[in-house]
């Protein structure tokens, strides 16, 4: 007699389960990741060797790069890439390929901030610098990974996007039509390369106290990025959130991008996961807006058991 569904015993387990682990793991898989030098790049490279993945570090920044590799020892490796450069990324690629036979992740994370200006004095030599770091490499990237990846019939692809690339306002116009761009981009190559077993997904941090938006906020304020403070970053990030006692960290992100990259999210693709503590999912309620939650949904209760209209 067949076995109904709700009649499985505890260890039956169908085919496509038992292919599957569900491991937070990464032993034995080889990563790559741009931008991997500092900031989210290097919260994600270290969480990455601590799950066992060996990681090929791609950066500009070889003195920070070098640091880096002495903390993580010989599970990661630096490769001096300019993203904006197609055969840096084909090096990059070929490089970790060659450790193992395989790449198993490539993180697409390099970025910049870019132009920064009203549209209407908007330099566009800027405006290309800025597409061809935060989305041309990303195209780039996700080319030479693919044609590694396919012939294996796996592999993670991860981008990093912003909040920016849902809603105007977030960042300068360079920054958030890249970023915009990036999500077109994931879902078309997750469309092509999934029949492959190859998942393409982004993340979408909001603002977050990196290098990176240190140097945004001392351009903005005109000044030398060494006078904006840690703490001036973290007051700025803090005022806009919705969870008061929880700012946004570069762990979070690396534990997406883990997330992403590992069997717990093996049945993701084409996803745009954001990480703002739910800022662009509703509105901020000003002083006495949660009395919509303590006042008036009891009273229309009050008002129904009255049979009030």
């Amino acid at each position: 007699m067949a076995v109904e569904e709700h009649e499985k015993p505890a260890s039956f387990k169908t085919g496509h389960e038992r292919r599957c682990s569900y491991s937070s793991g990464l032993a034995g898989q080889v990563a790559v990741i741009t931008g991997g030098a500092s900031g989210i790049g290097a919260a994600t490279a270290r969480l990455f060797t601590r799950h066992g993945a060996r990681v090929v570090i791609a950066d500009i920044q070889p003195s920070l790069g070098e640091k880096l590799l002495k903390e993580l020892g010989s599970q990661a490796e630096y490769v001096e890439c300019d993203v904006r450069r197609e055969e840096d990324i084909e090096k990059t690629v070929n490089t970790a390929y060659a450790l193992e036979g395989r790449l198993d992740i490539y993180h697409s994370n390099a970025g910049i901030i870019g132009c920064v200006g009203p549209i209407d004095e908007i330099r566009i030599d800027e405006y290309d610098a800025t597409i061809a770091v935060n989305l041309r490499a990303a195209v780039i990237g996700i080319k030479h990974a693919a044609r590694v990846m396919r012939p294996h019939k796996r592999g993670s692809i991860v981008v990093s996007g912003s909040v920016a690339s849902l809603m105007g306002g977030m960042g300068p116009h360079g920054y958030t039509i890249s970023k915009a761009g990036l999500v077109g981009l994931v879902k078309s190559c997750a469309a092509e390369l999934g029949p492959f077993n190859i998942r393409v997904n982004m993340i979408s941090p909001g603002r977050i106290s990196t290098p990176l938006t240190a140097f945004a906020l001392s351009a903005l304020a005109e000044r030398d990025s060494s006078s904006v403070t840690v703490e001036d970053i973290d007051n700025i990030v803090a005022k806009p959130s919705i969870l008061p006692d929880r700012l946004l960290t570069e762990l979070d992100v690396a534990n997406a991008a883990l997330y992403l990259a590992s069997d717990m999210g093996g049945y993701v693709s084409g996803h745009n996961l954001v990480l703002d503590g739910g800022k662009t999912a509703v509105q901020v309620l000003g002083a006495g807006g949660n009395t919509w939650y303590t006042k008036y949904i009891p009273m229309l209760r009050e008002n129904g058991k009255r049979g009030l209209q």
